[in-house]
């Protein structure tokens, strides 16, 4: 069966989230697999019911309903290799329900990071705006009768004037390259693998934000890993399984670095020592081992970074707010100060 592309698009992490969810429910409640996805498609949207028709047609041919996930929802790796082992076991409803959890969380990580960067968003969205109005509205009105004064302007007001100038000579060009970079930009980065690792290596190396950005994708790694030992999988199995859906270049290169040794029985907790890991993380993955709970260790581990994180996030929101106000305040201030400088330059004249 033919699916457009965009058809892809319209399965989001929430909609992966509920149809996993359903999927269990009917599932527990002793549905066949292929009913199921009938059942769901009653209601839904035409490119989701396009998609869920070619789940369905390709378990009724003997197919992976994991695999068929994979291809024409498109879920991420680790879920589908969940979802698999869930098939071979005979526990695919278990398996569905940690695969929604695990989704779940990461849904609930993303939105605190942008819940957290919502407000100086806001802020900076605000500045610009104010900035750009005062540029655009107020200063070509003023700017005719600063020159009129036949005086030397200061250095501040000539900077203001030059950007104002600037602005509205070419403000169209402005715009139109700058969505012409970004887009170029975008592009480059999806087509060349050497531009992602070069981005990813300067985010990993930013202040407070790249211990954010490493934390996140860490969190994902060890709960996606220990989620598939809960159900059975192999640390050996596991561990390549999850590396390969590692997002993050520089990390990633790091743990499939270790493959071998894992796949030859080498302890995890041995090779997971590296900067960009906390110390206390191998020794809490040595003592799940010891006890025969690593993948709850590798889940207490993730809580750990998630931790982390919020608080790191509470941290960079508080200081982020003072200084994007008094970035706001500045500019503003330049502004006004720009206009009253030659007016007050005149006046002292006046005065002698």
């Amino acid at each position: 069966m033919k699916i457009s592309l965009f058809s892809f698009r319209v399965w989001n992490r929430r909609d992966s989230i509920f149809l996993l969810e359903r999927l269990e429910l009917y599932l527990s409640a002793g549905l066949r697999i292929d009913h199921a996805f009938t059942v769901m498609t009653e209601g839904t949207s035409p490119q989701k019911k396009q998609s869920l028709e070619a789940v369905r047609q390709t378990i009724e041919r003997g197919g992976s309903v994991s695999v068929a996930l994979g291809e024409y929802v498109r879920l991420p790796g680790t879920i589908v290799a969940l979802i698999g082992h869930g098939e071979l076991s005979g526990e695919l409803p278990k398996s569905l329900q940690t695969a929604r959890i695990i989704m779940e969380r990461e849904s609930e990580l993303i939105t605190k990071c942008l819940s957290a960067m919502a407000y100086p968003f806001i802020i900076a969205l605000f500045a610009g705006l104010l900035t750009l109005g005062l540029l655009r509205g107020v200063m070509p009105q003023i700017i005719p009768m600063l020159k009129s004064l036949h005086v030397t302007l200061p250095l501040l007001t000539r900077i203001v004037i030059a950007i104002s100038d600037g602005l509205l000579s070419y403000g169209l060009y402005i715009v139109v390259g700058l969505i012409i970079s970004i887009s170029a930009f975008m592009w480059a980065y999806r087509r060349h693998l050497f531009l992602r690792k070069i981005i990813h290596r300067i985010l990993m190396r930013m202040p407070i934000i790249g211990k954010v950005i490493i934390a996140y994708h860490l969190s994902i790694f060890f709960r996606s890993v220990g989620a598939l030992i809960e159900t059975g999988v192999s640390i050996a199995v596991s561990y390549p399984q999850v590396c390969e859906t590692v997002t993050l270049l520089p990390l990633k290169k790091i743990f499939q670095a270790h493959v071998f040794e894992i796949e030859r029985g080498i302890s995890l907790g041995i090779v997971l020592k590296h900067s960009y890991i906390p110390d206390y993380v191998p020794q809490l993955v040595l003592a799940g081992e010891r006890s025969g709970t690593l993948g709850m260790s590798l889940g207490s581990v993730a809580a750990l970074f998630d931790r982390d994180i919020e608080h790191t996030l509470k941290r960079i929101t508080a200081l982020i707010e003072p200084v994007m106000m008094i970035g706001v305040g500045c500019m503003v201030g330049a502004i006004a100060l720009s206009i009253m400088m030659p007016i007050y330059d005149i006046s002292k004249v006046l005065q002698k």
